[in-house]
């Protein structure tokens, strides 16, 4: 072989691989220097996932060889290879193949036009410089966030020994009022006894009116009762009624097993966590109101009613299905004159003067049954602060509470039709600029973040329902910042929220330097 042709073998070989002036290893175009051991020279070349072995000068010749693309990193004929940009004094890169030689400059470094005639300026020194200085104020940034982090992180663990200190002295007076409850409801029930015992000589001895409708009529609750019973169930005057205020009551055990599940406290709220006194009074009061009935002894369930009453009944509606208009309405007429007949007669009881010692034995009685109410509500004030409290302590704070101190706190964000709401660990809302009620987008539900990052995103769900669509999520993205702030609120998804909240609870400084890129 004579020199000529040894100089045009060359001369091929360092335009087929790009050969680094200076340097003894042949630099393979379009991957960085540590992967040069994968491309031998002296040797026929083998894909890289192992699927086939061809001639070295079948490297970059422009013909896609390899299913995974891996012959051709420094031309664009695979569509599915990439190739390395080194961008000397900024960051290096990987861009798809198919970005190789199409006029335009991708790589600040001009690496990637090296054929296309497209003249590229070399400015990865500029680019470099000004990603330095915003690292510099990102990490500047993450220290001044990570001061106000660790203080956030003291506050934390010492509101969880607060409220493990709460939690003691709650459950030393839940026992303690327990014990008062039974001795009020012992009490309640002897005067009650005595009170009943002086009154049978003051009963009405005329019948009983006979039919079911009538005695309904004067049994049912109203439904302005609905909001005085609302009142009474939000507990901690919250506006809402909750799923751990209907637990501590032993209306809504439905299937009479001594404790009220999350399942049949869900049935009386219409599947939701929370209702408001709207929500309540229109769809819950539905659900509520017969079991309330039955507690208080309203009406009896059909399995439990006396032998003969459905006949009853039936008596008394059959002669109704066979009357004609003209009867029907002087039937009203006269149904209008019982009813003021009633009134009378209430009025009238409410008149009748007892004996000295019976309005005594009553007054005891009405006194024992406050009493025992006062109890009773104590006892389920109680209970529902326990079980907050409890929840507290069970709940992810972060790694170090840092997250605790905002627990409850709310933070709003207005754009040009809506003002949004975040409730730390609560629920995030909805409300329009021009009026109306709060839409409830989700109700907290855990961390999701990624791998390794999972206190950066927050997930609120079961909010409520869209028209024809599913129920409204919401999911909060948590990014370093000097103050807690919710920053904005898209919507990128029908019925399916995002938040971004900057926090200097994510501000670790310790896990950002871990992950610093040394190439800036």
């Amino acid at each position: 072989m004579n020199n000529l042709t040894l100089f045009l073998l060359s001369a091929n070989l360092l335009i087929l691989l790009g050969h680094v002036a200076g340097s003894k290893v042949l630099q393979i175009r379009g991957i960085p220097i540590a992967k040069s051991s994968l491309y031998p020279s002296d040797r026929d070349f083998q894909c890289l996932d192992g699927s086939l072995i061809i001639p070295f000068s079948h490297v970059n010749d422009n013909y896609c060889d390899c299913a995974d693309g891996s012959d051709e990193p420094g031309t664009p004929a695979c569509t599915n290879g990439s190739f390395y940009c080194e961008n000397s004094g900024h960051k290096p890169r990987y861009i798809p193949s198919t970005w190789v030689n199409d006029g335009v400059c991708d790589c600040c470094d001009t690496s990637d036009e090296y054929s296309s005639g497209k003249e590229c300026p070399n400015n990865c020194n500029e680019l470099g410089k000004e990603a330095r200085l915003e690292q510099q104020k990102a990490e500047e940034l993450i220290r001044e966030g990570n001061k106000i982090r660790m203080e956030m992180i003291a506050k934390g663990k010492q509101l969880k020994t607060d409220y493990q200190a709460r939690l003691v002295k709650l459950r030393a007076e839940y026992e303690e009022a327990e014990l008062v409850k039974k001795e009020k409801e012992l009490l309640k029930t002897q005067a009650e006894e005595r009170e009943s015992a002086a009154l049978e000589k003051y009963k009405q001895t005329e019948p009983e009116q006979s039919t079911a409708e009538e005695g309904e009529e004067e049994e049912e609750l109203r439904e302005s009762d609905a909001e005085d019973y609302f009142k009474l169930l939000d507990s901690d005057n919250s506006g809402t009624v909750t799923i751990a205020e209907l637990q501590v009551r032993v209306t809504f055990d439905k299937d009479r097993d001594g404790a009220v599940s999350e399942e049949e406290a869900l049935f009386f709220l219409n599947d939701q966590k929370e209702v408001d006194l709207q929500e309540f009074v229109t769809s819950a009061w539905t659900n509520v109101k017969p079991f309330l009935m039955l507690e208080q002894g309203m009406f009896k369930p059909a399995d439990q009613r006396e032998e003969g009453e459905d006949e009853e009944e039936e008596e008394a509606q059959e002669p109704i299905e066979e009357k004609s208009e003209q009867e029907k309405g002087e039937d009203d007429g006269a149904e209008g004159e019982d009813r003021a007949d009633d009134e009378q007669k209430k009025t009238e009881e409410s008149q009748v003067q007892y004996d000295e010692e019976t309005q005594a034995l009553i007054d005891e009685a009405t006194v024992a049954r406050e009493n025992f109410q006062t109890a009773e509500k104590s006892v389920n004030e109680l209970l529902t602060e326990i079980r907050k409290f409890e929840e507290k302590l069970d709940r992810d704070f972060g790694v170090d509470n840092e997250f605790a101190p905002l627990d409850g706190e709310c933070f709003e964000y207005t754009n040009l039709e809506y003002i949004y709401t975040l409730c730390m660990f609560s629920k995030t809302t909805q409300r329009s600029k021009s009026g109306g009620s709060d839409i409830i987008l989700g109700h907290w539900n855990d961390w999701n973040g990624p791998d390794g990052q999972k206190y950066s995103r927050m997930k609120y769900d079961n909010g409520l329902s869209c028209w024809n669509g599913p129920a409204r999520s919401t999911v909060v993205n948590l990014s370093c910042g000097r103050e807690n702030k919710l920053v904005s609120v898209t919507e990128p998804s029908r019925c399916e929220y995002a938040m971004e909240f900057s926090t200097p609870a994510v501000c670790n400084l310790s896990q950002d330097s871990a992950n610093a890129h040394d190439e800036l």
